[in-house]
């Protein structure tokens, strides 16, 4: 039986000593990198009221930075493995995966999004259907297929949790290998997943109340959590067990 959440959160704030300052200030870089980027295209959008070209224009923008934030992310995620690892890290790897087959990052990026999309698209039609109409049937129709939507979406997630994390791990691994793994350590384990997600829920209300200022602790803390999750279920040995085993 692997480890428990709050042995999980235990170990992640021992690995997070002494490193608060390089998590928090990674998030903290990689949101204003892509803020800064986007907001030219949002205030187009807004200038032009919604006009054709710069909606498109903004769409795009977004999908784009989303993909240059999946490679940041995974370079994150790659300093936590190190923290958890005691290994030497420092911000130069936020940026370093662009150099180490980032379209492996991309194509992940751009399956979750196939995946995602279908499950909220049939009661997003049927939002708009409902609103335009006005008519009530369509209004509890959309509900339905939004709350059935977001089930399926949670265990496509739950599945497919430790995708990036493979990547980050293993530079030779290629997108459908991680998701092929990912579903295969996740047998068994998604209930333990759904309840770390669950345990950081009143942490994330909180952030989000702090005008997000909360989230800059939560953020990597939530990172480190899913790093030990990974090892746990990956059968990784504990850094002090190593050390015992020399």
């Amino acid at each position: 039986m692997g480890r428990t959440s709050a042995e999980l959160k235990r170990v992640s704030r021992e690995n997070l000593m002494g490193h608060w300052g390089l998590a928090i200030g990674a998030s903290l870089l990689s949101a204003l990198i892509v803020s800064a980027a986007l907001t030219p295209f949002f205030f187009l959008m807004v200038a032009s009221r919604n006009g054709a070209v710069q909606s498109v224009a903004y769409v795009l923008a977004v999908l784009i930075l989303g993909m240059v934030s999946v490679v940041m992310q995974c370079g994150i995620l790659k300093m936590h493995l190190a923290f958890s690892r005691r290994a030497n890290a420092d911000l130069k790897m936020m940026f370093g995966e662009f150099t180490r087959r980032p379209e492996r990052y991309v194509l992940a990026y751009l399956m979750v999004l196939g995946i995602s999309v279908p499950c909220m698209l049939p009661g997003g039609i049927c939002a708009i259907v409902a609103a335009e109409g006005g008519t009530v049937l369509a209004g509890v129709i959309s509900l339905l297929l939004y709350l059935a939507g977001l089930i399926v979406l949670m265990a496509v997630v739950l599945r497919y949790s430790l995708v990036f994390l493979l990547l980050a791990d293993d530079s030779q691994m290629n997108a459908v290998e991680a998701f092929r793994e990912s579903a295969r350590r996740m047998e068994g384990n998604k209930g333990r997943m759904f309840y770390i997600y669950l345990s950081f829920l009143g942490w994330g209300v909180l952030g989000m109340l702090s005008c997000g200022i909360g989230m800059l602790w939560i953020i990597p803390y939530m990172n480190q959590v899913t790093v030990n999750f990974y090892h746990d279920v990956s059968a990784e040995p504990e850094q002090d067990e190593m050390f015992d085993m020399m």
